[in-house]
């Protein structure tokens, strides 16, 4: 199979990935998979967002089911986003105004990424999330991997394309019922709060949460390694590489606050009692959402101090546009239809 489609670039646990020549093919052995990974569902997804399609969203070119293999063809693309992020963060320059102790207790990498080339990103992957949205798909990973960059786009402005659809939910044609999706979806710092309190009738709001989650990646100042991308929340994979779903929630809360119980109701009303049992029901009076705007306007610039790099308006617009994302009540985020009227009507 890999001889006849070229040379093997990746693979997943139940995929390869070989390029030949200008394209990529997914190679997925149906036999092997296990839900929520589903490449049946995948092809029918990838069939449905090609009319009309997306510029922000992965073109299939080619597919093909052969002896139980499902072969999907896409563009070539050489480098995803985790890949470019992480060539991002450089060594700072030496600063000889500094103390040898200073500069040794100083974060060691510095992100280099234009502050406004960041928002124009956020701007793209809001534009693929409001199409794939408006197809009634809810993508359930998204993530740095998952987003491929094209560097030679015509504009000059490199255009990032949204990828693999495998855990992908269709409304339209459900693979679990609606009221019970499978909860163990999305990637480890990338999981929405509901999803890590159980509650199984999530929607759409599970990938506003993951890019809320991204964008932070790209609004970083600094990293002390160059194995990881940080984000404004942690599992603590970073060093361990063995994350874990309390230490994420832990540290979602540690930033955003605990809400009451009452103003969560989806994880009151559907979700694990564990919320209650861990937490209590009362919060700890620092939930975003109670914050007057100037402490919420300080709550993102410290979580997100590549903000500093804009204009006061793009800036504004952008900290609008976070805090919308925020909402532990997922009902309450804000679609990736208004974001991308926020980002698109008040560029500058």
């Amino acid at each position: 199979m890999t001889a006849d489609l070229g040379e093997l670039v990746a693979s997943t646990k139940f995929s390869t990935i070989n390029k030949l020549g200008a394209y990529a093919y997914k190679n997925t052995l149906v036999e092997t998979v296990v839900k929520p990974h589903d490449p049946t569902c995948e092809l029918a997804i990838l069939k449905k967002l090609q009319d009309p399609g997306s510029p922000f969203v992965i073109e299939l070119v080619s597919s093909k089911i052969s002896q139980g293999v499902i072969t999907l063809g896409f563009p070539y693309y050489k480098q995803n986003m985790y890949e470019y992020m992480r060539g991002q963060y450089q060594k700072r320059r030496w600063n000889p105004y500094l103390l040898a102790t200073q500069e040794q207790s100083s974060p060691q990498l510095s992100n280099r990424l234009d502050a406004n080339l960041a928002v124009e990103y956020f701007r793209q992957l809001a534009c693929a999330l409001a199409y794939i949205h408006s197809k009634k798909v809810i993508h359930r990973d998204i993530k740095l991997q998952n987003v491929m960059i094209d560097t030679d786009a015509p504009n000059g402005t490199p255009r990032l394309v949204l990828i693999d659809f495998g855990i992908s939910y269709d409304l339209d044609n459900p693979q679990e019922p609606a009221d019970a999706k499978i909860t163990d979806v999305s990637t480890s710092i990338y999981k929405a709060p509901e999803l890590l309190f159980s509650v199984k009738n999530y929607t759409y709001a599970v990938d506003i949460w993951a890019l809320l989650v991204l964008i932070s990646q790209l609004l970083q100042s600094s990293s002390m390694s160059g194995k990881y991308v940080p984000a404004f929340v942690e599992d603590g994979s970073e060093g361990t590489h063995l994350g874990s779903d309390i230490r994420l929630i832990s540290s979602i809360f540690e930033q955003l606050g605990t809400p009451t119980l009452q103003q969560w109701p989806e994880v009151r009303d559907y979700g694990s009692p564990a919320f209650a049992g861990m937490f209590g029901t009362s919060g700890d009076g620092r939930y975003i959402l109670d914050q007057p705007k100037p402490r919420c306007f300080d709550v993102c610039m410290r979580l997100f101090p590549k903000l500093e790099e804009l204009s006061e308006q793009k800036r504004t617009t952008v900290i609008e546009c976070l805090l919308k994302m925020m909402p532990f009540e997922s009902s309450q985020r804000a679609t990736a239809s208004e974001l991308v009227d926020l980002l698109t009507e008040r560029q500058t």
